[in-house]
């Protein structure tokens, strides 16, 4: 038995530092985004789902109502998912000083979820081009501007980008922000790669037209999550490469962390559970490639105490994956301009072992509490 954990570690490792290496390769060899005109013609909604963002969606609303993108073809629409708290008061009093046209949009069903949320925005919406963020992010002035200028010059059907974790103040949260420079990474680089199987919610745009195509969040419906990342995989079916990517710093978004890990655990069983929906062989292969190399290297780290010989092959896998992932995310923080965040890189890949098996283990089969509901 141990021979065979030996081998079987030793293959899965190399095989998760050649994806990586893989990815990194493709992020490196694509340009920067610069923009190539400011001469725009797209109408575009610029849609925010939120639910319970009393303490977010002012600061949200104040970045967006700074955009330097034409008022005459931007409209703002907050979609309310039954806000119990004062989300609606502060919404209004924000938009009421908007130069863009807006629109407050409470989602008619109960217990209806994100989905439901931005689905009510694109039916009370009349842009071309639709993008949403989260109620908990802000951006700076040229965050529409850029993603609308890619768009008018390559007419892609989605449009991805980077997403950045600020002002985070213990270990907690500067690992989720480090962990967010390597997701932000991988999702850039799939795209490059012709291999998309990632993306943030908080930072997307698509067409109404593509939305439309593929029937919206049809078939994808029944999970809380996955308006990302499961509407990425229907348009690239429909649509093979027509998503981009906007690799620049005028695209990033930035958000806040999980408060602890307790409710940094809770959103990512509800990221994780969407696993089985996704319909895609490729995600679904680098999914259990992610876990099962992690939770093997936890489990040899415990035989590697009663048993030797798991020492030699132990210690070469956590080499090699050490070195792949302090690569990616050596790339990941340039890119993001965070290079402190590398200060926590050993501690951050201990905990990962731990926290992904766990993740791994119970997403699809347990409970878990998000924006005050139960699923």
């Amino acid at each position: 038995m141990p021979i065979a954990l030996n081998v079987v570690l030793l293959i899965l490792t190399c095989a998760y530092s050649v994806y990586i290496l893989w990815q990194l390769a493709a992020w490196i060899f694509a340009p920067v985004y610069k923009p190539a005109s400011d001469n725009f013609r797209t109408r575009v909604s610029l849609i925010i789902p939120c639910r319970n963002e009393e303490k977010n969606i002012g600061n949200c609303l104040a970045s967006l109502l700074q955009q330097d993108y034409p008022s005459s073809l931007l409209e703002i629409i907050v979609a309310d998912d039954h806000s119990e708290d004062r989300t609606a008061i502060i919404c209004k009093e924000k938009l009421e000083k908007s130069k863009f046209s807006w629109k407050y949009v409470p989602v008619g069903e109960i217990l209806s979820g994100k989905k439901k949320a931005i689905e009510s925005g694109i039916n009370a919406s009349s842009g071309e081009l639709i993008i949403i963020t989260d109620a908990d992010c802000t951006t700076n002035k040229n965050w529409v501007s850029s993603i609308v200028s890619l768009y008018e010059e390559k007419n892609y059907q989605m449009i991805c980008g980077p997403v950045a974790i600020v002002t985070e103040k213990n270990f907690c949260e500067n690992f989720q922000a480090l962990e967010f420079t390597g997701l932000s990474l991988l999702a850039g680089a799939g795209i490059f790669s012709g291999t998309p199987l990632i993306c943030n919610g908080a930072n997307l745009a698509y067409t109404r037209s593509a939305f439309e195509k593929v029937n919206g969040f049809e078939d994808i419906s029944d999970s809380p999550s996955g308006d990302d990342t499961l509407l990425l995989f229907k348009i690239n079916k429909q649509f093979p490469e027509q998503i981009g990517y906007t690799k620049s710093a005028e695209s990033i978004v930035l958000t806040q962390a999980q408060p602890g890990w307790g409710s940094l655990l809770q959103q990512r069983i509800r990221w994780a559970s969407k696993g089985f929906r996704s319909k895609n062989q490729l995600n679904s292969l680098i999914s259990i490639l992610v876990f099962v190399t992690n939770l093997l290297l936890l489990v040899c780290s415990i035989c590697s105490l009663v048993y030797f010989s798991f020492n030699l092959v132990f210690i070469l896998s956590i080499i090699v994956k050490f070195t792949t992932d302090f690569l990616l995310l050596t790339c990941g923080t340039n890119f993001f301009k965070r290079h402190q965040l590398l200060f926590y890189f050993l501690a951050s890949e201990i905990v990962t072992m731990f926290y992904v098996s766990w993740v791994g283990l119970v997403a699809n089969f347990s409970r878990y509490h998000w924006k005050g509901r139960d699923y």
